[in-house]
């Protein structure tokens, strides 16, 4: 139940503010109805969360979020056409070994999606990753590539080869170039999670078409594989160590 109480918080938290964009075009009647929708969908999400007993904690900050944007929207204050447009590119294999090699934690991605979305309206979030050929259960990374897909990432494959060294690869830097390019006139922030040096002409170009660039990654004062090129190429630099509290699983 827990994944589906995450994907309606997410689901609730992108209606709101879609309805903060919408609210100075609508009459008074159209306002009131949605506004009672979403509030009662809201009462429904603690409610259930009370009789299920799942620990609110971890998603309080997105619930007082919503809380707080129908109340200004009720109130004629209307953020929404002011709220930055979003856009996030995870190379999933990239973040997996930072977080996991390097600071020897897990991810909550959706707690990530949570952290991300705060006072911003995420367009996109673009999970990258590669598919694990054959039947081995404990390599297959379906289950979990499927779950994004359902809880708000858009999730971006292909398969892994295996070439005749023994070697394994399923590189996706293309197709996250090709998809960061293409959004850049459609937002106001891209946010790349990786600590690839290839990704810094990519950053460079995207920044020239006026969008504020961002990279997490793991930099540890250079005890991290992040390249200083792709820092350098960045406005501005998210150590990921320091925002692990707000993003990693808490049953670790």
């Amino acid at each position: 139940m827990l994944p589906n109480f995450t994907q309606k918080i997410i689901e609730l938290g992108g209606n709101v503010r879609y309805l903060q964009h919408q609210a100075p075009a609508l009459n008074i009647a159209d306002l009131e109805k949605k506004l009672h929708h979403y509030r009662q969908t809201l009462q429904a999400l603690y409610d259930s969360a009370a009789q299920q007993k799942i620990d609110l904690i971890p998603y309080y900050n997105a619930l007082a979020d919503i809380e707080a944007n129908l109340k200004m929207t009720q109130a004629g204050f209307y953020r929404g056409p002011q709220l930055e447009k979003v856009a996030l590119f995870i190379d999933g294999a990239n973040l997996a070994a930072l977080a996991y090699d390097y600071l020897n934690t897990k991810l909550d991605f959706a707690k990530l999606l949570n952290y991300f979305g705060h006072n911003c309206y995420i367009l996109r979030a673009f999970y990258y990753a590669a598919t694990y050929p054959g039947d081995d259960d404990l390599k297959s990374n379906i289950p979990f590539l499927s779950w994004l897909g359902r809880n708000g990432y858009q999730v971006v494959t292909k398969p892994l080869r295996e070439y005749a060294d023994g070697k394994q690869k399923g590189n996706l830097d293309i197709e996250i170039a090709v998809d960061m390019l293409e959004l850049a006139a459609k937002v106001d922030r891209v946010v790349l999670f990786s600590g690839d040096g290839d990704f810094a002409p990519l950053l460079r170009k995207v920044g020239s078409k006026g969008v504020v660039t961002q990279v997490v990654s793991y930099w540890g004062d250079g005890r991290g594989p992040t390249a200083p090129e792709l820092i350098e190429a960045a406005d501005k630099f998210i150590e990921l160590q320091e925002i692990l509290p707000f993003i990693s699983k808490s049953n670790q």
